[in-house]
């Protein structure tokens, strides 16, 4: 008795990860095209998008990091903006901008090198080309090496699933560190911070995790794009050229200098615009919400304060899901065996408590403990269980026996 109990269990959770699998292939295959309007409006929300864009609280502004919009400043006028602020001893200057050639303007490019040169500490942006052939980091891009000698390179390259320049920019995590021809390139958030702190930058390197989630906190000025209010102070070009600011603003602090639109607050430029979890419309986004240097702001925050996410790797997501599933199936056979009156009403029940439960296990663990449950194939399995043992039960076990097969074509006599 107990050994065939034992068995069907096994069995009904091997087929339904069978049928997962199956209905993984189909999906793969494009066969539920029909229902692309849906997926696509889903497939960018994650669980933790609800506690980032409605559950968080606003936080306090970040005053170690404060940004510089560059908007389409011409080169010699950047320097005239570097030239201002450097003046007031920052501890750093990054600059989220590259300056690839030399212009037809030599004297516009002279000024700007001139600039670089009389800053102390300063980092420039590069990115990592890929290799479309092999899929595999080939190279280290940087500015001309007239402006990239006077500062240190750190990795701009942000994570997004976009295949196209003109697709939408989905940004969740980043690459704290990537290796290049046997060469290690750090990130630039984490470059940035470390001249704040050393140390914390250090250990948030010695996680060794390939992909960090970013623990978001804030924006600049957005109209709303964002849930959650300014948590970084930033200059617009007119701001630094009148003088509209206080040296103590700058003095001692990480200033980055990056594109934030035409000016502040401006809406309609979609250049190095990303889609976060912040973004105030969390089901089929279609607006960018944040510019990439107020990524890297977030980064450095994250970095400073110690305040990372940690999350459930793969492995662990399957190993929960089987374990979840067989003690499901177990209970299920069971309710099947002794009270299969009872068995429809008592699953559809059962399963819909325990998904409901588990989705918002996720959600409070996020919240509270910055710690990411990966449990999406485990209530996929929990949902599925109640109907896939019907036909575990009903088809696939009668058609291995000569009984059940003999009678799937007997007519009872009325």
């Amino acid at each position: 008795m107990f050994r065939r109990l034992w068995l069907d269990v096994i069995l009904g959770t091997l087929f339904i990860f069978g049928l997962l699998g199956m209905f993984y292939s189909m999906t793969a295959f494009k066969v539920f095209d029909i229902f692309d309007p849906i997926g696509d409006a889903l497939s960018e929300m994650q669980m933790t998008d609800i506690v980032f864009s409605q559950l968080r609280e606003d936080p306090i502004a970040d005053d170690r990091v404060v940004l510089v919009n560059m908007s389409n400043l011409t080169r010699p006028e950047i320097a005239l903006l570097l030239d201002s602020i450097s003046q007031h001893n920052p501890k750093v200057i990054g600059i989220d901008s590259f300056f690839y050639f030399p212009k037809d303007d030599t004297l516009g490019d002279m000024m700007l090198m001139d600039a670089l040169s009389r800053i102390e500490n300063l980092v420039l942006v590069t990115k990592v080309w890929v290799n479309p052939e092999t899929d595999e980091p080939d190279s280290i891009i940087r500015s001309w090496e007239g402006f990239s000698q006077f500062g240190e390179g750190a990795v701009a390259t942000l994570d997004t699933d976009a295949k196209h320049q003109g697709d939408i920019k989905f940004c969740r995590q980043f690459w704290p560190q990537v290796e290049v021809n046997g060469e290690r390139h750090v990130a630039l958030g984490v470059k940035l911070a470390s001249y704040e702190d050393s140390t914390a930058a250090a250990k948030f390197l010695a996680r060794g995790i390939e992909e960090e989630l970013i623990n978001f906190k804030g924006n600049v000025l957005d109209y709303g794009a964002t849930k959650f209010g300014t948590k970084y102070f930033a200059l617009d070009v007119m701001d630094v050229f009148g003088g509209n600011y206080i040296p103590e603003m700058i003095e001692g602090k990480i200033v980055l200098f990056c594109f934030l639109g035409e000016f502040l607050g401006d809406l309609k430029s979609a250049e190095d615009k990303f889609v976060t979890p912040l973004n105030a419309k969390y089901v089929g986004r279609t607006l960018p919400d944040m510019f990439g240097g107020v990524i890297h702001a977030n980064i450095i925050s994250m970095v400073l304060s110690e305040d990372y996410i940690n999350y459930m790797t793969e492995m662990q997501g399957y190993i929960a899901a089987i374990i979840l599933c067989f003690l499901n199936v177990l209970l299920f056979t069971i309710i099947y065996k002794r009270i299969p009156k009872w068995y429809d009403g008592l699953t559809k029940l059962i399963q819909l408590i325990e998904a409901f439960g588990f989705f918002t296990l996720m959600i409070v663990v996020f919240n509270a403990y910055n710690y990411k449950m990966d449990l999406t194939i485990a209530i996929i399995c929990i949902l599925l269980a109640g109907d896939a043992l019907e036909v575990y039960h009903g088809v696939i076990k009668n058609a291995f026996t000569k009984e059940g097969r003999r009678s799937l074509f007997k007519a009872d006599k009325i």
